[in-house]
């Protein structure tokens, strides 16, 4: 894969080319790593994050004209960090190291080039260490071959085999903050739309909530749809968070970073115990049938008292792998390891335990919620998917709103199994030959040969 391409995917995923498990973790052990099943995040126990900055300019004109400089853009950057580091029940920090350090054909100064991004790209994808690039005029961006709406990208660069993120990367396209190119962004706009993108560094996927807003003018969103429409949502549509008033993180933002970094034992100061604030509301969505497993179905629980503003989410199966492998295509099936067998194992990522296919948890601070289940958004594929498939597939019943209510407690679990209505039966007669009626011989009609009888041989 070109670095381009690479990257393209880094909006959700860098180097780890693996489905996104949205509305929480942003990738999930598979066979051969031993977190099987469970999400890859950076080590809580050897916080903060250390991640390091290009020593150049965030922002400059063509003509070479300083719009934000250094230290400006440097202070921007721990803002964004600081959004995540200032959830009082999650225990994560980040620090800026320094500058970037040189490595390959990058030996100092400002990135500027392709030649030296890739170097230090490369070197996030040893993971020796975690940069974040300021491509203060877009030429690394356009010299990459992105499209000139990119505003940028943040991810993991490389895991650990215990689970764990060992390095990350981040590349911000300063021309959306020149003044005089065109598709300028406000400072609002650019600095939540990396704040989402270090979502991404922290190992959080996209989540989908009030997803029509995608109906409404873009930049003049309904408020209160707004103030519940996640920072992580895959696409940047509405005006920023903070023009219209409310804080940059969403309730669904704040849940889970608080679920994968959770304060336990006794809280440092300026934080809370997250079991003191949330609890979880877990299920399996089934078919009709109430036996078969429905991956894929985007479930969301929504606050009786404010359902559109406080609400969270996740895709059922998001444990589960959404690529499990197939021989059928491959040319030589007794040869599995051979290259026409590339999908034989199917993704190194995601469990490939059958009682989590449809599960679903869903980290939600004390009170009353309803249930529902939807449909991903066709549109949310590649870098902006939502869930472990890619495409998404459609809700196989419909979309419903559960009747009855759940209340919880700080720290308590609810159970509530979801059953789909209106699917397809769970087999069809091509599945199992015992559901099949008896028939006589298969009959094989040639042009040449009026009916000659199929036999086995």
């Amino acid at each position: 894969m070109g670095r381009a391409a690479a990257a393209v995917a880094a909006s959700a995923l860098l180097l780890l080319h693996g489905p996104s498990y949205a509305g929480g973790p942003l990738a999930v052990g598979g066979p051969g790593f031993s977190n099987v099943g469970q999400p890859f995040l950076w080590d809580a126990a050897a916080m903060p994050v250390q991640y390091r900055v290009d020593p150049g300019p965030l922002s400059k004109q063509p003509n070479g004209t300083i719009v934000i400089d250094h230290a400006t853009g440097v202070a921007r950057v721990r803002s964004m960090f600081n959004n995540w580091q200032n959830v009082p029940t999650a225990n994560i920090s980040y620090n800026n190291a320094g500058d970037i350090l040189p490595t390959g054909v990058y030996t100092g100064g400002p990135v500027a080039t392709v030649n030296n991004f890739n170097a230090v790209a490369n070197s996030c994808d040893a993971g020796t260490q975690s940069p974040i690039i300021f491509d203060a005029d877009g030429s690394i961006f356009a010299g990459l071959g992105f499209p000139a709406a990119v505003i940028g990208f943040a991810g993991p660069c490389a895991v650990t085999m215990s689970g764990h993120i060992a390095s990350g990367i981040g590349a911000m396209n300063g021309r959306f903050q020149d003044g005089v190119s065109q598709l300028q962004l406000t400072a609002a706009q650019f600095d939540e739309a990396f704040t989402h993108e270090f979502g991404h560094f922290s190992g959080l996927d996209h989540s989908q909530i009030n997803e029509d807003v995608l109906n409404q003018r873009a930049g003049a969103c309904n408020v209160s749809e707004l103030a519940g429409l996640p920072l992580m949502f895959p696409f940047l549509h509405c005006q920023a968070r903070a023009t219209a008033g409310l804080p940059t993180l969403a309730p669904d933002d704040k849940a889970w970073i608080s679920r994968f970094y959770a304060v336990t034992g006794t809280p440092p100061a300026g934080k809370t115990l997250t079991s003191a604030t949330y609890g979880t509301i877990s299920g399996t969505v089934f078919f009709t049938d109430g036996i078969t497993q429905a991956q894929g179905v985007n479930v969301i629980a929504r606050s009786t008292s404010n359902p559109q503003g406080v609400a969270a989410s996740v895709v059922s199966g998001y444990l589960f792998t959404g690529n499990l492998g197939q021989t059928v295509t491959c040319s030589d099936p007794a040869n599995p390891t051979a290259q026409t067998c590339t999908n034989f194992g199917g993704s190194q990522f995601g469990s490939r335990d059958p009682r989590v296919a449809g599960a679903y948890d869903i980290p939600v601070p004390a009170g009353t919620y309803t249930l529902e289940v939807e449909s991903i958004s066709p549109f949310f594929t590649g870098g902006s998917g939502v869930g472990p498939l890619d495409p998404p597939i459609p809700n196989p019943g419909q979309t419903v709103r559960l009747p009855n209510p759940v209340t919880l407690a700080a720290g308590q679990a609810v159970n509530v199994n979801i059953t789909l209505t209106g699917t397809p039966p769970r087999f069809d007669s091509f599945e199992s030959a015992r559901l099949q009626p008896r028939e006589p011989p298969v009959l094989w009609q040639r042009r040449e040969d009026p009916v000659a009888e199929l036999r086995a041989g």
